[in-house]
């Protein structure tokens, strides 16, 4: 059966910028069969964090209103919820998803597609992805881009997703910061309660990571993952009083949260905000032997010899000099993580690494990752809220959630 509108899919890719045509897009005066002189609405995240803002500034509460709740403190899943049903109220002619998958869980996300494909019945859709695997079977056309503009709208069955496997031919770099006393058990959990008001979080938490594993924490939205994080790299009040072991001490016990930090690299998406100066990629990387925002202290010689090393394992060389801000998505984690590893540190924390990251980048950041697990002594902890196929942990440690709060389950 003929489908009764045309659907868009775009590669969300350095060669199709959406500062060049989305708002010409959503006013209708882009030319696309189907949607010319039509009136769009666009579903992302910085839509959505618009109007977060809105109702923490102004008290505007338009996307909440007769929920008496505000819109930070529904989950993500309700979040995008409300903003799909408050966008469709404005009657529009199409709406532009733009990676509307990002930060969901599988439950979320497959329920969020059932809808989207119900709605392609009644309206044009063009899809803004990331990965193939996000992009919905009822899309007609795809459209490709040449030097930021439109170059063809081609059948999707004729279009070339791309797929590569990355390897990195060059051996990490050795540590040349030394950490001593270090223990085997690098991290204990011991029947960790955490609650919030009246709300159960976490539920008789047991864990442990020791020297040299490499583990992937998963669990849906509000399982608790960011406070899982939080009682071991943060500061998180409600880990007070419990049983947390860091490097062989009990959290609290007289090691400051720098002493801890210094022996944790951590990555999250959040971090991007701090970075908002021209720091090129070499002061990005050096910055991790002070984890410092920014390069106040002029390097070693060593230290420099070291972030060159690890720009020659990244292919990055040449950008030595290059505003890490002008830098693709994918080539910014990388950078990161280097900077996060450069010191080798016991322990490294990775936060939703792949977050915003299209297929190519997905593989080229796994790549890296199963490398450091493969040639260092870091115990690794991957976050994340899919499955992830390029990534080899050892073990999978999954919150579940309960009334009670979520219990983690070893695999």
């Amino acid at each position: 059966m003929k489908p009764s509108h045309q659907h868009y899919a775009i590669e969300d890719t350095t060669r199709s910028p959406q500062e060049h045509w989305l708002s010409h897009l959503l006013n209708g005066s882009y030319k696309l069969p189907g949607l010319e002189g039509k009136k769009g609405v666009l579903f992302s995240n910085t839509t959505l964090e618009k109007y977060i803002q809105e109702e923490e500034k102004h008290d505007n509460f338009e996307l909440t209103s007769g929920k008496n709740r505000s819109l930070r403190t529904l989950s993500t899943g309700e979040q995008k919820k409300a903003l799909l049903a408050y966008l469709l109220q404005q009657k529009p002619d199409f709406i532009v998803l733009n990676n509307p998958y990002e930060t969901l869980d599988k439950s979320s996300v497959s329920a969020l597609k059932q809808q989207l494909i119900a709605l392609s019945n009644d309206m044009p859709i063009v899809f803004i992805f990331n990965r193939q695997d996000d992009v919905l079977p009822v899309m007609t056309h795809a459209i490709t881009f040449e030097k930021a503009e439109l170059k063809a709208v081609v059948p999707i069955a004729d279009y070339h997703f791309k797929k590569r496997e990355f390897v990195f031919n060059k051996d990490i770099p050795p540590a040349i910061t030394t950490y001593s006393n270090i223990p085997e058990v690098l991290v204990e959990l011991k029947n960790i309660q955490v609650s919030y008001e009246d709300r159960s979080i976490l539920k008789g938490i047991n864990w442990t990571i020791k020297k040299k594993e490499f583990w992937h924490l998963i669990g849906p939205n509000g399982s608790g993952k960011t406070t899982l994080l939080s009682m071991i790299y943060g500061n998180n009040s409600k880990g007070y009083g419990q049983e947390i072991y860091l490097f062989g001490n009990k959290k609290g016990s007289g090691e400051s949260v720098w002493d801890i930090k210094q022996k944790i690299g951590f990555i999250s998406p959040a971090m991007l905000e701090l970075f908002k100066r021209n720091y090129t990629v070499e002061q990005m990387i050096i910055s991790g032997f002070f984890d410092s925002i920014g390069l106040y202290q002029t390097p070693s010689t060593a230290q420099k010899h070291t972030a060159a090393q690890w720009m020659d394992v990244l292919n990055l060389s040449q950008e030595k000099n290059t505003a890490f801000l002008k830098l693709s998505p994918a080539a910014q984690r990388l950078i990161l993580i280097a900077r996060a590893m450069i010191k080798h540190p016991p322990l490294l924390i990775l936060d939703e690494p792949l977050i915003n990251v299209n297929d190519e980048g997905t593989a080229l950041i796994s790549a890296l990752i199963n490398k450091i697990a493969k040639e260092s002594e870091t115990s690794i902890l991957f976050v994340s809220h899919r499955d992830e196929p390029n990534i080899h942990p050892d073990f999978t440690y999954a919150l579940h959630p309960s009334p009670k709060g979520s219990v983690g389950i070893r695999k």
